[in-house]
C-alpha cells in the first residue's frame, strides 16, 4: 500500500515539473532571441538584385563553308603499256632501269631462246614507243616467257589518281567533283583534281567506289606511283552564318542558343542547322550576321539574364 503511495506520489511530482517547463516556454520564449538571430542573417545574405553570369561572346559574319571527304590515292599512268619478248628464253641482259626515259625503238633487253643441245640467235626486245620505264618485274639471267610482259612503259601525259570512298558517301560524290592534293614530296603545294571516272560497281569486300581523278600539274612534277592526300569538296555554300556546334543546346530535338544584346542581357534563339563540317555547323534559320553568340558560359545562361561579357 504505502509502494502504492510512492509511485502516485513521484508521477504528481513528474507532472508539475512538465507543466512549469511548458509553462516557462510559452510565456518567457527563451529561443526567441536565437531565432530573430538566424531570420536576421539569412536576410542579411540575400542578393539585393540579379545576379549576372560571365561569359564569352563570338561576333557572327557571314562566311563560306565545304563540306569534305578526306581519303588517301595512289598516281597512275593510265596511258602505260606493257611490252613482250618475242620468244621465251633467258633474259641475258636488261638495259634500262624504273624511271628512265626511252625512246620508240630503243632497245631494252635481250632474251637467249637457247636450250640444251639447241642454239638459237638472241632475240633483242625494244621499245615500242617513247615512254618512261615504269616496272620491270624481271632481273638478268630470269627466264621469261612470251605471255609475261617485262617491261612496262608509261606514257604520262595525263597522270590520273585511283582512290576510293566508303559507300555512305556515294551521294555526294560525282563527275565534276572538286578535290585537292597535298604530296609529302611537296608540303607547301596543293594540286587541283576533279573526278573524271566513277566504277560503275561497288568493290563487294570493301564496300568501297573507285574513283578516279585527273590533276593539274603544268610543271609534270607529279611522279607515277605517289601517295597523295586526297580532299573531296562535296558541298560549298556562301554567305552562311556558322557557329561552333558546342555553343548549340537541345530542347528535344530542336536546337537553340543564346546571344547577348546592346544592354548585356541573354536572348534564347531558336536555331535550324544544315552542314556540319568538323566543329563547325551551319545555322540555316534563327540568327543573323552582327549578332554576338554566347559561346562560353551557355550552359548557366537562362532567357533574360544579365551577362557579365568577359574578352
Amino acid at each position: 500500500m504505502n509502494t502504492t503511495k510512492k509511485k502516485h506520489r513521484v508521477a504528481l511530482i513528474i507532472m508539475i515539473i512538465v507543466l512549469i517547463g511548458l509553462v516557462t516556454v510559452i510565456v518567457l520564449n527563451p529561443f526567441e532571441d536565437l531565432i530573430q538571430s538566424l531570420q536576421g542573417s539569412q536576410e542579411n545574405s540575400l542578393p539585393e538584385g540579379p545576379s549576372t553570369v560571365s561569359v564569352r561572346v563570338l561576333p557572327l559574319e557571314l562566311s563560306a563553308m565545304d563540306k569534305m571527304i578526306r581519303v588517301n590515292g595512289n598516281v597512275i599512268d593510265p596511258s602505260s603499256l606493257d611490252v613482250y619478248p618475242e620468244v621465251a628464253g633467258k633474259m641475258t641482259s636488261l638495259m634500262v632501269s624504273v624511271g628512265e626515259r626511252v625512246q620508240e625503238g630503243q632497245e631494252l633487253a635481250v632474251i637467249d631462246p637457247s636450250r640444251a643441245g639447241m642454239v638459237y640467235k638472241s632475240s633483242i626486245l625494244t621499245s615500242p614507243s617513247e615512254g618512261t620505264v615504269l616496272a620491270l618485274p624481271f632481273v638478268e639471267g630470269a627466264m621469261v616467257s612470251a605471255q609475261t610482259p617485262i617491261v612496262r612503259l608509261g606514257l604520262i601525259e595525263d597522270l590520273e589518281v585511283v582512290t576510293y570512298i566508303a559507300e555512305q558517301y556515294i551521294g555526294e560524290v560525282g563527275i565534276g567533283t572538286e578535290a585537292a592534293l597535298t604530296f609529302a614530296a611537296f608540303p607547301s603545294m596543293t594540286f587541283s583534281a576533279e573526278v573524271t571516272y566513277l566504277s560503275p560497281v561497288l568493290n563487294a569486300a570493301t564496300r568501297a567506289l573507285e574513283i578516279r581523278l585527273t590533276i593539274e600539274d603544268p610543271q609534270r612534277i607529279v611522279k607515277s606511283g605517289m601517295f597523295p592526300a586526297v580532299t573531296l569538296y562535296t558541298e560549298h555554300r556562301d554567305d552562311i552564318i556558322s557557329i561552333p556546334v558546342s555553343a548549340l543546346l537541345y530542347e528535344g530535338d530542336q536546337g537553340y542558343v543564346y546571344t547577348a544584346d546592346e544592354d548585356g542581357v541573354a536572348r534564347k534563339k531558336m536555331v535550324s542547322t544544315g552542314i556540319q563540317v568538323g566543329t563547325e555547323v551551319e545555322i540555316t534559320e534563327g540568327l543573323s550576321a552582327g549578332e554576338h553568340l554566347v559561346i562560353e558560359g551557355h550552359t548557366l545562361v537562362s532567357d533574360g539574364a544579365l551577362l557579365n561579357i568577359v574578352q
